[in-house]
């Protein structure tokens, strides 16, 4: 019978949602009745993920309304969310709605996504200079971009189909990380993307989230704008040495103190899928060498399921750290085996170690890996130039 239980718990919740999302409807719908022209309707809302939003968007649209301006006050004592090591929001977001334009009823997703970059990118850099840090910084960003998508009663694409609210919100998060990780890194968006994709996620959790434990929900929603897995087959939290610690229904992430141990971290290697078996054979390679080097015989009939895979820059970097804290004399030959990009290698250091992540009562980096970065950044030409140049 456990299964009748599971299934009339799940029947249960998707009934009660349904009741919320239709009271929050009627709510926004008389508000719009009793609501002058131009009169404004002003929300307070402190979710702390873009799907929590979803269901507040559809019914503001549903009732005709539209988000004008989206603030961020602080409601929350900080020294409260230190004391409980919480990844909470330390703002509320304040909302700003009207009553839409009946002209507006059908807008060009083109259109909106090219709204959304220009309004984004302005309150990114006003919250910024404002102080506003972290996961506030984020859902900030992400109510003042449901300007541009509210104003319409609904958004199409060149098809015709409609754009729900739930990949709405997901590419308003994508386009706010993005900005973010621009300042982050002081330079062109470009630049960032040439920067792999879980060096990216590090360096954005480290700011959003700091130290703090991450409930399930919240770190799948923040992950997938950003191409990464948690779980599936290249999750973070899997692995020999993941980039994620993993506990029952929470992510928290690990720092090279965690990891640099690992003699194969920071190297890039082969990854073959055994055919008629679930096993995998890992070797580990030097960066620089791809799958042309292997004879035939090395891999036998399973060169066709046969993969290389490419070390992030995190992975470098922690294994660097490790190396630099606890055997110097090793880290002229690792450099040479990873053979990293060195403009993106001092890039990330540099956002992991600047005052972003390092000032403040937050601490959103482990005294540790702060205390090695700084260390690094000193002595980068000693320790990265020399050793990687000295034999070319």
């Amino acid at each position: 019978m456990k299964w009748l239980r599971m299934r009339n718990d799940i029947q249960g919740e998707k009934k009660a949602r349904r009741a919320y999302e239709e009271m929050m409807f009627q709510s926004f719908k008389e508000a719009f009745r009793a609501l002058k022209p131009n009169a404004p309707m002003v929300l307070v809302y402190a979710h702390k993920t873009t799907a929590g939003w979803t269901t507040l968007v559809d019914a503001l649209r549903r009732a005709g309304l539209v988000v004008t301006e989206s603030w961020p006050l602080q409601t929350e004592r900080r020294g409260r969310l230190l004391e409980i090591g919480s990844a909470a929001l330390a703002s509320s977001i304040f909302l700003v709605a009207r009553k839409r334009e009946e002209s507006a009823t059908v807008g060009d997703y083109a259109q909106v996504r090219s709204e959304l970059e220009e309004i984004i990118r302005e309150r990114v850099e006003t919250l910024w200079s404002m102080g506003i840090s972290g996961a506030d910084l984020v859902i900030a960003c992400v109510g003042a971009g449901l300007k541009a998508f509210t104003r319409y009663q609904r958004v199409e694409l060149p098809n015709g189909d409609e754009v729900p609210a739930e990949r709405f919100l997901s590419e308003v998060e994508g386009v706010v990380l993005d900005t973010i990780l621009e300042k982050l890194f002081g330079v062109s968006r470009y630049s960032v993307s040439a920067v792999d994709a879980p060096t990216r996620f590090y360096v954005l959790w480290r700011y959003a989230y700091g130290r703090a434990e991450v409930d399930a929900g919240e770190a799948i929603v923040f992950a997938y704008p950003q191409g990464v897995e948690l779980d599936g087959p290249q999750g973070l939290s899997l692995g020999r040495n993941p980039l994620l610690y993993k506990k029952k229904n929470k992510y928290c992430l690990r720092d090279f103190t965690d990891r640099g141990q690992d003699e194969k971290l920071g190297l890039s290697y082969v990854e073959t899928i055994v055919s008629g078996s679930r096993s995998r054979r890992r070797m580990a390679q030097r960066a620089s060498e791809t799958l042309s080097l292997f004879e035939p015989e090395e891999l036998g009939e399973t060169a066709a399921n046969t993969l290389l895979r490419e070390a992030s820059l995190i992975d470098v970097l922690h294994r660097l750290l490790w190396l630099m804290e606890n055997s110097t004399a090793q880290v002229s030959e690792f450099l040479d085996q990873a053979q990293p990009n060195v403009e993106q290698l001092r890039l990330v250091t540099q956002a992991l170690a600047g005052p972003a992540l390092q000032g403040g009562s937050g601490r959103l980096t482990t005294d540790s890996e702060s205390a090695a970065l700084q260390k690094l950044i000193a002595n980068w030409r000693h320790i990265v130039e020399d050793n990687l140049f000295r034999k070319r």
